[in-house]
């Protein structure tokens, strides 16, 4: 069958190029649509995908979000940026954590010296009734 200019094979690699993610995630797109592959012969050798109306799939990774979708090999602008914010949002709610812990430390800390206190009373001997002491 010979190809059209609107179907085309390409690897995984090409195809998540082309949508702007990894090759197994294009995998999992083509495997989700139904597209014809072809495995190859040799071990190692690539798979190919028939992407048919190469335009769609274009169409496809621009609507996404609204905002062109850069190739996977290159980084995006603003990426260090955007790394740095979430690694502080990272650490802010990690700070929160070692306070909420500090506070659940202390009030489990104080609720044992309670605990003994409470157990001191109950065991000690003076404290017991008139007729738990006849018995022992």
């Amino acid at each position: 069958m010979p190809e059209t200019d609107q179907e085309r094979w390409l690897t995984y690699r090409e195809l998540g190029e082309l949508l702007g993610c990894t090759a197994n995630a294009a995998r999992m797109h083509a495997h989700r649509r139904g597209w014809q592959r072809r495995a190859p012969n040799r071990v190692g050798g690539r798979t190919r995908v028939l992407v048919p109306e190469a335009e769609d799939v274009q169409a496809r990774a621009l609507h996404r979000k609204g905002a062109f979708v850069a190739p996977m090999n290159e980084e995006p602008n603003g990426f260090e940026q955007a790394n740095a914010q979430s690694v502080r949002v990272l650490e802010r709610a990690v700070e929160a954590l070692r306070e909420q812990l500090t506070v659940a430390n202390r009030r489990i800390d104080e609720l044992n010296a309670e605990r003994k206190m409470l157990m001191g009373i109950i065991t000690d001997p003076a404290r017991r009734p008139w007729w738990r002491r006849w018995l022992r």
